[in-house]
């Protein structure tokens, strides 16, 4: 089980692909601070003009996502986390 604090501190915010996949494969998301940390992951790094794809979503985690997660909105900004 990994902490939302880890899950932020891994990700390379100054990356500069054109895309990027994140695997949630073997993750669990649980809850909205798990949402907020996937929100403010996927926000920084489009900032940097970088499409994000989150990918292997179990159907708990993707229904949680759907309902809370912010970077599925129109016009989505990083300052709603």
């Amino acid at each position: 089980m990994a902490s939302v604090t880890d899950l932020i501190a891994s990700i390379d915010f100054k990356e500069t692909a054109k895309e990027v996949v994140i695997d949630l494969t073997h993750a669990h998301v649980w809850d909205d601070s798990a949402v907020a940390a996937i929100d403010k992951i996927v926000l920084k790094l489009r900032e940097n003009g970088t499409v994000v794809r989150l990918h292997g979503l179990n159907e708990p985690s993707s229904h949680l996502i759907d309902r809370l997660a912010v970077h599925k909105q129109e016009g989505a900004k990083l300052s709603g986390h």
